[in-house]
């Protein structure tokens, strides 16, 4: 059997799908079994995905984001064709090249077989989060599957294109903070011991600030080894301890206190929990199990427990909104958050609210980035500056330190 991608004619409009079949008469009339009328069908072929990285697989036996977006977007796509669940399963695990892609979708494939729906058989799957699952559940449920598969494809997209901004972002800074590290080590390793032998000479004592530097200079280029252990340890022991309980509590409690940190952790939890939620009620899941949810989307430990406390409230029959408040979040967004709960539109309005705070919060990552491009050069020029006219002043008053 062979794919086509069609576009027909139905009673609701144009459609557009994949469909099986073994010619293109035969794909026709299959579409013609199914009510529609097709005026366009061509031989599908799947398009793979080329990156710079193509082929390398970086987490061996693990399932990554873009793998989850290309599943469910091929998912979506053969199941609005007119296919079966266990048929598009089985030809997602035929067409991927990946094995650890390959071997899940025939895993789902297997359970669908023995009679598990499609959301019991996510559920027992590491790689997909209760979110999707409840999703899935309630396509299952309204008998919109299709249609919910495209809400978390678009979802994920939107996901991936906000966390690729954020890290586009912060690579010219780390680019620029590398580069100054650089440019101390060459200067405390390389130029600054050129100058002992001339100061050596001298038979006069050096001011502080030189003999200090020149100390520095003198340990690093006797102990490089050491040296570059250490400059690696320390963001490595950094990286452990972030990783750790009390590392991350610390973390927390200070990415809601730094007041410039607090603005950029505000608007990412903002739009990370409200556009889940969005996803989540438009597509009938109960605000409870949304806020549930949200709360496991949520990375800072703070915004985790305010939404299980604000679930609670929901249980007992309060409002989600009243319980939001208390500074972590905008008050814009809990405001209008009580207005969308008063008027039945909560999935709408938490839309609304993680798309203005998706558009302020690269509105502040640009200005931040335009004020700390220059700060980092300035620091960068200050340093070796300093250490440059430090050399300069011992060089330039040899004759009065000589005497």
């Amino acid at each position: 059997m062979s794919l086509f991608k069609y576009q027909a004619q139905s009673a609701q409009g144009v459609v557009e799908g994949v469909i099986e079949g073994t010619d293109l008469h035969s794909a026709s009339q299959n579409l013609l079994r199914q009510g529609l009328r097709p005026f366009s069908i061509e031989p599908y072929e799947h398009k793979k995905s080329r990156s710079l990285f193509a082929g390398v697989t970086l987490r061996q036996g693990r399932l990554t984001g873009g793998d989850m977006e290309f599943f469910t977007s091929q998912l979506a796509l053969l199941v609005k064709g007119g296919m079966s669940l266990d048929g598009a399963l089985r030809l997602i695990a035929k067409q991927t090249e990946k094995k650890e892609l390959r071997d899940f979708a025939t895993r789902l494939e297997n359970k669908l077989k023995e009679g598990l729906a499609l959301s019991t058989a996510l559920e027992q799957e590491p790689a997909f989060n209760t979110m999707y699952a409840n999703i899935v559940k309630a396509g299952e449920e309204g008998g919109v599957l299709p249609e919910m598969l495209d809400n978390i494809a678009e979802y994920q997209t939107q996901a991936r294109e906000l966390r690729q901004f954020v890290i586009s972002s912060s690579i010219y800074p780390l680019i620029l903070l590398v580069a100054g590290f650089s440019i101390l080590i060459v200067l405390f390793t390389v130029i600054l011991p050129r100058f002992k032998m001339l100061f050596e000479g001298m038979g006069k004592e050096l001011p502080m600030n030189v003999a200090i530097l020149m100390a520095i200079a003198d340990f690093m280029s006797a102990h490089l080894f050491l040296t570059f252990v250490a400059l690696v340890s320390v963001p490595t022991l950094l990286y452990f301890y972030a990783k750790s309980a009390r590392g991350q509590q610390n973390i927390d409690d200070l990415a809601i206190s730094i007041p410039v940190l607090k603005g950029f952790v505000r608007d990412i939890e903002t739009t990370r929990i409200f556009k889940t939620m969005e996803v989540l009620v438009k597509n009938g899941v109960h605000l409870v199990t949304a806020l549930k949810i949200s709360a496991g989307v949520a990375t800072n430990r703070h915004y985790k427990t305010l939404l299980a406390q604000a679930t609670v409230a929901l249980k007992e029959g309060q409002q989600v909104a009243p319980k939001l408040h208390g500074g972590l979040f905008p008050a814009l967004a809990v405001d209008l958050l009580a207005i969308g709960e008063e008027s039945g539109r909560v999935g709408e309005t938490c839309g609304q609210i993680a798309l203005h705070f998706e558009k302020q919060l690269k509105e502040r990552l640009k200005r931040f980035i335009a004020l700390v491009e220059p700060a980092f050069l300035l620091i960068m020029s200050f340093g070796a500056g300093y250490i440059v006219l430090s050399m300069l002043s011992v060089i330039l008053g040899m004759n009065d330190i000589t005497g």
